[in-house]
């Protein structure tokens, strides 16, 4: 299936704008809409291919900034040591209601697009499983895959690393893998 991945919008936060990338098929139509939660690298080639590979079996995937508030709009961290800290330093200095805000304005985002049926699902990798698990807490969000959930295990996700994550795993509705 031919893919559009060249398009972006910047997307109405509490603390921010956050530059949302979107990958969906070229074909008119309405289809299931993911979002994609990157490493803490952000937007990445390899994050970059997944949404596309994603978006050529069908799906809508949008793939937020996830360090809007930390970065500039477009801000690729590199895969190397100083990148690492970086990212990391980010991780937990982050509030985690802002993650959380996050998470529900892209899945509005792609609610409202118009190339969207409105079943929702998201997934991430690394830092991405994460907030992919806290997403899946949202009513709306009917499958959720998680890979390799950073820190889920040892409550280190946001500012103060005491997150709940886990012990709010009944909220979860939708299927989780």
């Amino acid at each position: 299936m031919i893919i559009k991945d060249n398009e972006s919008s910047d997307i109405h936060t509490s603390r921010g704008p956050m530059r949302t990338y979107l990958f969906r098929p070229m074909a008119e139509g309405r289809y299931p809409g993911l979002v994609l939660f990157s490493e803490i690298f952000q937007v990445t080639g390899p994050i970059r291919r997944a949404a596309a590979m994603l978006a050529s079996h069908g799906f809508v995937v949008a793939i937020p900034e996830i360090y809007h508030e930390l970065e500039p709009a477009g801000t690729v961290l590199a895969y190397d040591e100083a990148g690492v800290e970086r990212g990391n330093r980010h991780k937990t200095a982050k509030a985690l209601s802002s993650y959380d805000g996050d998470a529900r304005a892209a899945l509005n985002f792609l609610r409202c697009s118009p190339h969207c049926t409105g079943k929702l699902g998201v997934m991430g990798m690394c830092i991405g499983g994460h907030l992919a698990f806290r997403a899946a807490m949202q009513s709306d969000v009917l499958a959720t895959t998680c890979f390799y959930a950073t820190d889920i295990h040892k409550c280190g996700l946001g500012e103060g690393m005491h997150d709940n994550s886990l012990d709010r795993i009944g909220e979860i509705t939708g299927e989780l893998l």
